[in-house]
């Protein structure tokens, strides 16, 4: 996948039917040509998703780099406000899951929730209220 005119370098998504399942990871294997790299996460979600921040599961590898992360996405934080304020009954989240990245060559990239309720050790295998999960990895400093 090369750059095109809005500067991504690759996009994809998963069809989720309104539910996110645990072990459904969204992958894009894709050649970086030109670094550095920003990775996001694109997640659209309905009144059904029952939580206000999301636990997401990344790696990114290739044969120089290999990266693992648990990253803590909080929906409330200042930025969200005014989507969440609105009366809108789907949101659509730009999660950064890694920035800056001075990577090259075939890259994989990995992301899966581990969402889990208060009161358990165990994720949520069926997390409602997904309407789409998107990996979008674009040259860094690029509007998108």
């Amino acid at each position: 996948m090369g750059c095109n005119k809005n500067h991504s370098i690759h996009s994809s998504h998963i069809e989720t039917n309104g539910f996110w399942l645990k072990n459904n990871a969204i992958k894009a294997n894709v050649e970086i040509r030109e670094s550095p790299i920003d990775v996001y996460l694109v997640l659209k979600l309905n009144e059904d998703y029952p939580f206000s921040n999301i636990h997401l599961l990344s790696k990114l590898e290739n044969n120089d780099v290999k990266i693992s992360d648990t990253i803590s996405y909080n929906f409330d934080d200042s930025k969200n406000r005014t989507i969440l304020s609105k009366q809108i009954r789907i949101k659509t989240f730009k999660i950064p899951i890694f920035i800056n990245m001075d990577i090259k060559g075939e890259t994989l990239v990995e992301v899966a929730h581990a969402v889990r309720f208060i009161d358990s050790i165990k994720p949520v295998n069926k997390l409602e209220g997904i309407l789409d999960v998107g990996i979008l990895i674009n040259k860094s400093n690029e509007k998108i």
